[in-house]
Order: C-alpha cells, then structure tokens, then sequence
C-alpha cells in the first residue's frame, strides 16, 4: 500500500472513533430514550408537582341545611383542580365553629380557609393584628370579580390601611316571609304584603284571625329566631330604625321610643296573633306550625323552601299553597356587613394559592347563579343567564321579584347589631316576661338594656 493510501486510511479511523465515541447512546446504553433520559438523569430529573390538599373543618357538613350547595361545590372544585388541589372537609357542628376557630387560632393551627367566626374575635384579634391574608391583590387583579361585589361589603372588609379581609359579598340570600296563600285568599287579603305598611299588616292579621286561621309562627325559645326577624322588620319602619340596622356598630341601649314601639308590637303579636305553645318554643316547633298549616306566616330565610315539599316535613301539597315576600314597608333583611371567607397569614405559599383558587373559583358567575338556583338569593350586579328564572324554584322566584318591584331598603337583622349573648340567649329569656305581660315594654326595654351593658367593652 502506498504510503498516501495508508495515511488516508488512518484518518478515517480517527474519525470513525471520534463519532463513536462523541454519537448517541447505542443499544447497550443504560439510558431508556423512550422517557427522555430522565430515569437516570439524578438531580437534573423534573419531579411532579405533588398535590396540595387543605384540610378545613366547616360546619357546611354532615346533615347542615348549607351542606346542600357547598359540599357539591367543594367536589366541582377538586375535579377541576384534580392533581393539583384538593380540598377535604371535616365536619364540625355550627354551633361550635366559632370556638373551634378560635382554639385553633391559639394554636397557631388556623385551616387554610376559614369562613366568617366570631365577629369580634375577628375585629379584635385578626383584624387588628393583621393575621389575615390580604385579598386586595386578588381582588384588583380580577376586574371581573371586583365590578360584582357589593359596595357596602367591600367597604366594610377594606381597613384603614386599604388591605381586604374577606371575601366581600357578590350575592346574599334576604330573609323574608313565607305565607300561605289559600289563608290569606279565605280570609279576604288581597294586598301584596310588600306593599302593606304595618298597620295594614296588623289588619290582615286580624282578618285571618277573624278567618279562623292563627296568623303567626312565633317563638321565644333558642334565640326567638322568627320573633326576632319580624321584629327587625318592624324597627326598620321606625323613625331611626334603618339607620340603626344598617350600622357596623352594635347596640347597647334599647330605652328609645323606637325600641319600645317595636316591644310593644312584639307584645300584641304573642298576646293575639300567635299559637298556644310560641312561648317558649324552639324554631322546630315554629317551622312545624307553619308546614302543618296551623299557622299562616313565618319569617325565615330562603334556605327553608325545600322542606314545603318534603312531606316528611310538611302537609302534602303544601308547596303548591306558599308564597313569598320581602317586609310590610317593603323592607329585606339581609347582612352584607359581615366577614365571610378569609385566609389566614403566614401559610405555605402553595397552601395560600389553592386557598386563593378556591375563592375565585367561588366567585365565578356559574357558581354564584347555581348558589343562588339552590339556595336562594339576588346579586344586585350579575348579569344571570336567560335559563335562571326558570331554574328557580317558584318560592324563591316570587321572593326575588318582590325585591325588584317593592324593595325600598334592605337592612340587618336585630341579631346582627347585638352584642352576641343577646342575641343568642337573653332576648330569649327575657321574652316570655313580655308576652305575658310580666314586663311592660318599658321594663322589657331597661332590663335588657342592663344586661346588654354588662358586655360592652
């Protein structure tokens, strides 16, 4: 071989080796190219995310009336999110969220997602102290979300310093009245009650008493749960009286004429309008008396129409028969002034951002029109969809067209503007003593005026 050829050959030996060696991997490489080299690729590997899951005890849960709409909408979220977030509930009874929040936030054990709790626990201790996580970033970086909201909420959740507490409100649920409309029809009432002033309300009363009906479902037991709500309606009509309900500061003094008017009225009601056993009864009797036509009215809130048709429940066909509307001086009542769902500070960040996606996703107008279908409830600034009249049941939809055609003012209910040992025992207690003529109106205003100064702060 010519020395030219042995030199060429020799090159292309180099090179074959140099392409061996620098080429892929061949057969017997321990690297699967079919997942991308990532199996043995050590600390360079993309591992994936893990899902986050917030535990969260609610008391939307179990047998509770709210567990309806909120649980369903919990397994929409986590199937929307599915893999990335999921959220499981632990159910705990409502009448012992408030302290649970409140222990575990002493704990420093607060859930990544909390709804409302102690009012002034909330004022005192998380607000005060900035223990919450801020919503205004959120809330501004979502235009859609924020045109929704109501006005008076946001101003309420919005502090000094411009931070947001909770979610502000985008629709709520008016407590009105239900009525049954074959009494009212028997006993000659033709008047929509939204359009009656009190003294015409008075009157229809009388007429169904006169018709052999008992007008009133009325309570003292537990909170006086109907008693209170009727009686609200009817401080909102007095002089003063809606600016009263509609204020974030609690009352303690219960001496002015307006309250002794509203006492009075209460008197006559239980005196002449009521059943045998309202005095001391609890709202299951209350809500007995009036599914079992023994009574013809009961203030209560959206959330009690689907038990009109549970025969269970109620008379059969007793569905057919109700009717709704907002309060004699075209009044609702309904809290906007409150905190509803917030988050607190100091989280993992990924548990604060599946909290976050759980707020928005809330927020989203095919949730708040289905909140609504099922239980109930206007927003004032959501456009809803051409189906949703029909898709509401026609209680609730009569209920909501008596806020469009006679609503003059929506206010608080009593409960909301007392300190909470009134609202939750004292009123009462103290109620059977005005029913019975014990204590006069007067009296009935100074002693809970006494007890309501012995928690003021």
């Amino acid at each position: 071989m010519k020395k030219g050829s042995k030199t060429l050959l020799l090159l292309c030996l180099s090179l074959l080796l140099i392409i061996t060696a620098c080429g892929g991997p061949n057969e017997n490489s321990t690297v699967d190219n079919t997942s991308n080299g990532t199996e043995n690729a050590g600390e360079n590997a993309v591992s994936p995310k893990k899902e986050v899951v917030l535990n969260i005890p609610h008391y939307k849960s179990g047998q509770n009336v709210g567990a309806k709409f909120f649980l369903p909408q919990v397994e929409r979220f986590n199937n929307k999110y599915a893999g990335q977030y999921k959220i499981v509930i632990e159910e705990i009874p409502q009448d012992d969220y408030a302290a649970k929040i409140k222990l575990l936030a002493q704990q420093n054990e607060l859930p990544a997602l909390i709804e409302g709790g102690d009012k002034d626990f909330l004022r005192d201790v998380i607000v005060k102290g900035e223990k919450f996580y801020d919503l205004k970033p959120l809330i501004d970086s979502k235009p859609e979300m924020k045109k929704l909201m109501v006005e008076e909420s946001l101003a309420y959740n919005t502090t000094e310093s411009g931070k947001i507490v909770s979610l502000p409100v985008i629709s709520f649920s008016p407590v009105g009245l239900y009525y049954n409309k074959e009494m009212f029809e028997k006993a000659g009432i033709t008047k929509p009650i939204s359009q009656m002033n009190f003294a015409e309300f008075d009157a229809a009363l009388e007429s169904l008493k006169k018709a052999g009906f008992t007008p009133l479902s009325l309570m003292s037991g537990e909170n006086a749960w109907t008693s209170m709500l009727l009686a609200s309606s009817f401080l909102a009509n007095e002089p003063g009286g809606a600016e009263l309900l509609k204020s974030t500061e609690l009352a303690y003094d219960y001496t002015d004429p307006m309250w002794i008017n509203t006492f009075a009225e209460i008197k006559k009601w239980f005196e002449k309008y009521t059943t045998d056993n309202a005095i001391g009864a609890g709202y299951a009797d209350a809500a007995n008396n009036f599914m079992n036509e023994r009574t013809a009215i009961i203030a209560n809130g959206p959330w009690m129409v689907p038990d009109f048709s549970d025969t269970t429940k109620a008379a059969a066909g007793l569905d057919k028969k109700v009717g709704a509307s907002i309060y004699p001086g075209g009044v609702a009542l309904a809290t906007v002034n409150e905190y509803t769902w917030w988050i607190p500070k100091g989280l993992k960040e990924e548990e604060t951002q599946a909290a976050l996606a759980f707020l928005e996703f809330m927020t989203t107008p095919e949730e708040k029109e289905a909140e609504m279908v099922q239980l109930g409830g206007t927003s004032p600034k959501l456009e809803t969809s051409a189906e949703f009249d029909s898709k509401l049941n026609p209680i609730l939809l009569e209920l909501n067209n008596t806020m469009k055609s006679d609503l003059k003012q929506t206010v608080q209910f009593l409960g909301v503007i007392w300190p909470e040992q009134i609202a939750a025992t004292e009123f009462g207690k103290f109620l059977p003593l005005l029913a019975k003529g014990t204590l006069t109106p007067e009296q009935f205003a100074e002693e809970l005026t006494k007890k309501a100064q012995q928690f003021k702060k």
